[in-house]
């Protein structure tokens, strides 16, 4: 007997049960004082009666011991006899942990596997990867479980801007500022003597007539082919060029909430053949873009606008909604400078509705609530919209077509005399243009967890809700009469009366509010 009690020499049982008990070894001295240690701390565990199972305590038995750091060889053959045992007992990783340490009065306290502190009288089991179940608090287990949601929500962000990007793609949606069409091309088609390279304007002649010339002040300038167009529409169509994103099938919100097909858009334009050129494509994509940033697909173009999701959740307005948003004119008049240009001077803004589905389709709601969020946004943009056209592309060339528009019904109402070769400026640019578009905004979902009195009282994830918007662009210029008796220009005096085309127009709530 090298260390300890009992007789030095006699008879001893070798094997039991076909293993090995004793072996003989020629032991070292460093291998013969870590026995030692071994044999004096399971004494000194057990006469302190710390535990009943003392032997298992695994922080009696740190790794490193009075200066002594164990081997590697040391550590690796503990966790290789570890992993045997784990596999003695089914083969599998062990599916939930309690994790225990002694205190300063001796006695075994569950600790919490997050923040490390005892667990006390309640616990929640969180899941972790691969199966492997622990213990924390409730807190803790409410910290965890929002950050698990918020990195499931970056990779589902992550994922949607993939897939929304190939949808913009395949559908031609964003506007792209080198569409934007030059004076240059147009004036030389009007045999204008002077080719402006930049901006031009409108100058009355003596004979009743306009002529194009050069100017560096940007509200007389107008763009050339979008005031064809105008042209052409008024002439042919008695009535303003107007666009609208209709639901494909309305009937399908009701059967096919959640679906993909259900939130399809169609383009309607009127007349149907604006679909080619740029001056639809300038409606469409003003009016896509607004949509966006109502819900948020976008950063806001102002510091301090909040999108309608950001509006719903501070007013707990949290239910799903359909609504329609459409540009308008506020206000139009045209003015002549002391050089006789003719300046179109306007006012535009957003308007707001909502909506409600029925047998028959979408329909505007009878009343429509001041603190709805698409209303709230839409007062918002009115307020900003100057600033927002500097700094958004689409929304100032959407201003440009308007102002071509009031032109085009001033020049036609005060009888100026104009060649057919005004009415050609605006060619097809786009003939397949695609007219059913996504929604790439309509729904949203959210998870809520409450912690109170250090218990997890409702913890949930929400269902993704829709919310449709629809609309478009219906200046409304028909409102005010731009010519007065004599070809004089008025200064926005609304009309005393309205082609028969808008009244019933209006009385149907404009683009984007027809009945299904």
């Amino acid at each position: 007997l090298i260390s300890g009690t009992g007789p030095a020499t006699g008879w001893v049982s070798s094997r039991v049960g076909g293993k090995e008990l004793l072996v003989k070894s020629a032991a070292s001295s460093r291998e013969r004082e870590a026995a030692s240690l071994y044999c004096k701390r399971l004494e000194t565990a057990k006469a302190e009666e710390k535990s009943t199972d003392f032997i298992f305590v695994r922080n009696a038995f740190p790794w490193k011991s009075q200066n002594q750091i164990c081997s590697s060889e040391a550590r690796e053959a503990e966790l290789v006899a570890e992993l045997e045992l784990c596999k003695k007992h089914g083969g599998a990783e062990p599916t939930k942990v309690e994790e225990e340490v002694t205190d300063c009065d001796g006695e075994r306290v569950l600790i919490c596997q997050h923040c490390s502190l005892p667990l006390g009288n309640f616990a929640y089991t969180h899941t972790r990867e691969r199966g492997l179940k622990v213990l924390m608090h409730a807190e803790c287990t409410a910290q965890v479980m929002s950050k698990d949601l918020r990195m499931a929500d970056a990779d589902r962000k992550r994922q949607e801007v993939t897939l929304k990007s190939q949808r913009r793609d395949e559908f031609d949606i964003g506007w792209k500022p080198e569409l934007i069409p030059t004076n240059h091309n147009s004036a030389d088609k009007l045999g204008s003597n002077i080719i402006p390279h930049g901006m031009c304007c409108l100058v009355l002649q003596e004979g009743g007539g306009v002529r194009v010339a050069p100017t560096f002040e940007p509200a007389a300038n107008i763009n050339l082919e979008y005031l064809s167009v105008a042209l052409k529409v008024r002439r042919l169509e008695k009535h303003e060029p107007l666009f609208s994103l209709d639901p494909v099938d309305a009937k399908q919100l009701l059967t096919k909430a959640g679906d993909p097909e259900a939130s399809m858009q169609t383009k309607r334009f009127e007349p149907e053949w604006l679909a080619g050129t740029m001056l639809g494509e300038v409606m469409f994509q003003a009016d896509y873009h607004l949509k966006e940033l109502s819900m948020g697909e976008c950063d806001q173009p102002v510091v301090g606008m909040k999108s309608c999701f950001e509006l719903s959740e501070g007013d707990g307005f949290g239910k799903e909604w359909q609504a329609r948003e459409w540009f308008v004119v506020r206000h139009a008049s045209i003015e002549v400078s002391e050089d006789k240009v003719l300046v179109p001077s306007l006012r535009m803004g957003v308007e707001a509705r909502e909506q409600y589905v029925s047998q028959r389709g979408l329909e505007d709601a009878p009343l429509t609530r001041p603190d709805h969020p698409l209303v709230k946004y839409a007062a918002a943009f009115t307020k900003n919209f100057d600033l927002i056209a500097e700094r958004k592309s689409v929304v100032c060339q959407l201003r440009e077509v308007a102002k071509a528009t009031i032109m085009a019904k001033y020049l036609l109402e005060s009888g100026f005399q104009l060649d057919d070769s005004w009415f050609r400026l605006g060619e097809v640019s786009n003939p397949t243009c695609c007219l059913e578009v996504p929604q790439l905004w309509n729904d949203r979902s959210s998870a809520t967890i409450r912690v109170q009195d250090g218990k997890i009282m409702h913890a949930e994830k929400g269902d993704a809700k829709m919310h449709c918007v629809y609309g478009g662009v219906n200046f409304g210029i028909d409102r005010f009469r731009l010519a007065g008796p004599g070809g004089r220009a008025a200064l926005g005096r609304p009309a005393s009366s309205l082609m028969a085309t808008t009244q019933a127009r209006l009385a149907g709530g404009g683009p984007g509010s027809q009945q299904y």
